[in-house]
């Protein structure tokens, strides 16, 4: 289960920012709590898609050589309205990403789309004293800020920053990285940096 301000829901918006300095302008203090480092993500899912089918997701993450596993669905009708991206998160640290991938690959569940940042996160105080995360993420796709907490500090973020809600980014990087391929009429592809060996990792890491 995530160790955030709403237990096991999720609620999140990104946004278009290249670098931090809007936070600091509006006047969001902000502190250092996860020093800038490489992560690298697979999706998993079974060769009949029995995640997709109901909108769900099951995600490896490796951190240098540690890592997490993470289950997100869709909210439920009576919980998910929201202006904002709300789901359900269930997630645990993993000592060994790469032995946890292959063997969720023996029950069926193999790696489809890998995507890869570097991430930097930060505790966000507003002037109202409400608190969220801020991650800054740097992506093959351009830089987002990721802003996550209680709804309406993200409201009053999101405010202080002059964002409109037709600038909201609610989709996945998934979703963002089909939508870039199919703007540069290219293939669906992994979301990785170019130095990466783009092997599936199925192949790299079987048992």
């Amino acid at each position: 289960m995530t160790d955030s301000p709403t237990g096991n829901h999720e609620i999140e918006v990104k946004l278009r920012f290249d670098s931090i300095e809007p936070l600091i302008k509006a006047g969001i203090v902000l502190e250092l709590e996860t020093p800038r480092h490489f992560e690298d993500n697979w999706l998993l899912d079974t060769a009949n898609k029995q995640l997709g089918e109901k909108l769900a997701i099951l995600r490896v993450r490796q951190t240098s050589e540690t890592g997490s596993l993470t289950y997100k669905e869709k909210a439920a009708p009576e919980q998910a309205a929201s202006q904002f991206k709300k789901r359900l998160e269930l997630e645990t640290t993993l000592d060994d990403p790469k032995s946890a991938l292959a063997l969720f690959e023996r029950l069926g569940f193999t790696p489809w789309f890998r995507y890869q940042k570097h991430r930097t996160v930060y505790r966000a105080e507003l002037p109202s004293a409400a608190w969220l995360h801020v991650m800054f993420d740097e992506t093959p796709i351009g830089n987002f800020i990721e802003l996550e907490g209680e709804e309406n500090a993200i409201a009053e973020a999101v405010n202080l920053l002059g964002v409109r809600r037709e600038n909201y980014v609610l989709e996945s990087y998934l979703a963002l990285q089909a939508a870039e391929c199919a703007r540069q009429n290219k293939p669906f592809s992994d979301m990785t940096f170019p130095e990466t060996d783009n092997h599936p990792p199925s192949t790299i890491h079987r048992i």
